[in-house]
């Protein structure tokens, strides 16, 4: 997975998942963020984290710099 060009966000900003993008728990399977869904996003050093409430839980996903900008490239992702 590689993306034609890097990113410049924020420590922290708004996104919208629109697409297939699907993400791994520890060794498990892959599991699908669900689509038309608003997400906070924050910047770490190889990766972000989103995250979002569902059914009042808290959910927090990370994926990796190049993963989050290939979907971002792709628009699975949208960057309010």
């Amino acid at each position: 997975m590689t993306t034609e060009h890097s990113h410049n966000y924020p420590e922290n900003f708004k996104a919208r998942v629109v697409g297939k993008v699907e993400h791994r728990i520890g060794d498990g399977q892959l599991e699908t963020i669900p689509e038309n869904l608003d997400v906070d996003v924050a910047t770490a050093i190889a990766s972000f984290v989103l995250s979002w409430e569902s059914e009042g839980q808290p959910v927090i996903v990370s994926l990796s710099k190049p993963e989050f900008e290939y979907h971002v490239d792709n628009g699975n992702i949208l960057v309010k």
